[in-house]
């Protein structure tokens, strides 16, 4: 099983790569999220987003010099009284989104990072981790990273680190620099 899964991997990425050499882009870094696969060439500033299937389809470009922000949006079901006793906040996330907000007008595009209904609860913490790693690494790349703190509070100091796994899931503590 895992020759086929390499198999089909080193196809995707030749495909990946041929789409690249069509738009001109030279990626540094790639990654597949759910049924899409994205390619980011670091020097050029842009992403190049296609569709999974047997070939990939449907590309496009995300350039990045025309981003102004980049978040992560996270979506959680219901959660009932004292049920976060028993459970903890991530078995209730229902997607991890990016969002690319742009800088001249109202275009937001949304990539979806994970979907539990397509990616199961197994692939969370890892599309977790990705979906923090991409949004924190595609920020520097614009060149804002976020400058919002995730709850209510009075910031005394250039800069703090705050537990905020109850709110977020995040088990580090985040550090934030004004």
């Amino acid at each position: 099983m895992k020759k086929k899964d390499a198999k089909a991997e080193k196809q995707r990425y030749l495909q990946l790569s041929e789409l690249g050499t069509k738009f001109n882009l030279s990626f540094s870094s790639h990654i597949v999220v759910g049924d899409k696969i994205v390619g980011l060439d670091g020097i050029k500033k842009q992403l190049l987003v296609a569709n999974l299937n047997d070939k990939l389809d449907g590309p496009y470009i995300i350039d990045l010099a025309e981003v102004s922000s980049i978040s992560l949006k996270k979506s959680y079901g219901n959660i009932m009284p004292g049920e976060l006793k028993k459970r903890g906040l991530e078995e209730f996330l229902n997607y991890i989104h990016l969002q690319f907000e742009y800088k001249d007008d109202e275009k937001i595009i949304v990539l979806p990072f994970y979907e539990r209904e397509k990616d199961g609860i197994s692939n969370r913490s890892k599309m977790e981790t990705y979906s923090n790693n991409w949004q924190s690494i595609l920020s520097k790349i614009i060149g804002s990273e976020k400058k919002e703190i995730p709850i209510d509070g009075e910031l005394l100091t250039e800069g703090a680190s705050f537990n905020t796994a109850a709110l977020t899931g995040e088990s580090k503590p985040s550090y934030f620099e004004f």
